[in-house]
């Protein structure tokens, strides 16, 4: 007696693995089409299992039949056979329902998007582990760089403070001379031309920031472990964000700065913030303010290309979302959220959290 796993290999790679890790079988089965071999290939290159891959026809239904047939043919009445339906193409899942939904030993079945799954022949339902790096693998997209919001210090959550009080008293100054800094790292010093400041020190990782504007002057030394990436490129506003996230009771995870490889291996693709929920990942981008809503379809593709079908988006600014903005995150299905928005009689807190609890359990469009 053997305990055999089938299956169906589609776009979305996730499924299949959780189906196999659930199972735990002694043999793995992978039906893939010509254009699903890659995903097949990342699936077996995960699992320690015996694994054997057939290819179909993802069409034609007397092929598929034939396939199914000979394949069913080749199981021993003893054997036990488990079948996840829920990828490849609608054909094969029919095929393989119809030909297999009256056997005693076997079980079929499917995974959603909120990582249950489904007993086809019972109806009933259970939750499967989710591994947020199989997840990225599977993709084809690793994720090896990325900071743990765990590694953030208390004192790197405060200087944050200062850093939002400084940027309040001239946010262009303030923009315009970290910008300096960012994009010229062997310079130390920059200046306006109305006397404002910033004094990099290197070597003990502290700044000397004094801005001048309209409210007066405001002169800090800030000093933090991640000091660097805080102050310049509005690191400050996205570790704001997981701070503010991380009281979130879903959030089991909580990953910033993460930079998927690209293609040509020169160029970066970021990803602000990633929450592993336990059921699923919420992609978050951070903005103070938004100059140009491709920025949201940028946001949007890099979704779908390290994500996956199911997980969920959230673009969260500083100032206040003009109307264009809101409706092009709506046409895509991304939840929005200003800090600008002022909810009555409650928190920033309480109203992100419903937003995300009640999104969370809806299943995206394909």
């Amino acid at each position: 007696m053997a305990n055999i796993h089938i299956a169906l290999v589609g776009g979305q790679t996730t499924p299949v693995y959780q189906g196999i890790m659930y199972t735990n079988p002694d043999r793995v089965i992978l039906i893939h089409s010509t254009q699903t071999e890659t995903e097949a290939n990342r699936i077996n290159a995960e699992i320690m299992i015996e694994c054997e891959l057939i290819k179909f026809n993802p069409v034609d239904l007397q092929q598929i039949s034939d396939a199914v047939i000979k394949l069913k043919n080749g199981f021993s009445t003893n054997d036990h056979i488990t079948i996840n339906v829920g990828g490849g193409t609608k054909p094969w899942s029919i095929i393989f329902y119809e030909y297999f939904r009256k056997d005693a030993n076997t079980q079929l079945f499917y995974i959603d998007q909120n990582n249950l799954m489904w007993d086809l022949k019972t109806n009933e339902k259970s939750e499967v582990d989710f591994d947020m790096d199989v997840q990225f693998r599977l993709l084809g997209n690793p994720l090896t760089r990325f900071t743990s919001f765990s590694e953030y210090s208390p004192e790197d959550k405060q200087v944050c403070v200062g850093i939002r009080t400084l940027r309040n008293v001239n946010f262009r100054v303030f923009f315009n001379l970290t910008k300096q800094l960012y994009d010229n790292p062997n310079l130390n010093y920059v200046s306006s031309s109305l006397g404002s400041f910033i004094q990099r020190y290197p070597a003990d990782q502290s700044y000397h920031v004094e801005m001048k504007g309209r409210s007066g002057v405001r002169s800090l030394i800030l000093s933090a472990p991640h000091i660097d990436s805080l102050i310049l490129n509005t690191g400050w506003f996205e570790l704001e964000i997981a701070e503010l996230l991380s009281g979130w009771s879903k959030a089991k995870e909580i990953r910033l700065n993460c930079v998927f490889p690209s293609l040509n291996e020169t160029s970066k693709n970021e990803i602000d913030i990633i929450i592993h929920t336990g059921t699923k990942l919420l992609f978050v981008e951070c903005k103070t303010s938004i100059f140009d809503n491709t920025t949201i379809d940028k946001f949007a593709s890099a979704v779908k290309l390290y994500g996956g079908l199911g997980s969920k988006a959230l673009f969260i600014t500083d100032t206040a979302m003009k109307s264009k903005a809101i409706e092009k995150c709506r046409d895509h299905g991304i939840m929005h959220y200003s800090l600008q928005n002022n909810p009555e009689g409650k928190t920033h807190k309480e109203v992100l959290f419903e937003i995300l609890d009640k999104e969370l359990i809806n299943l995206n469009a394909k």
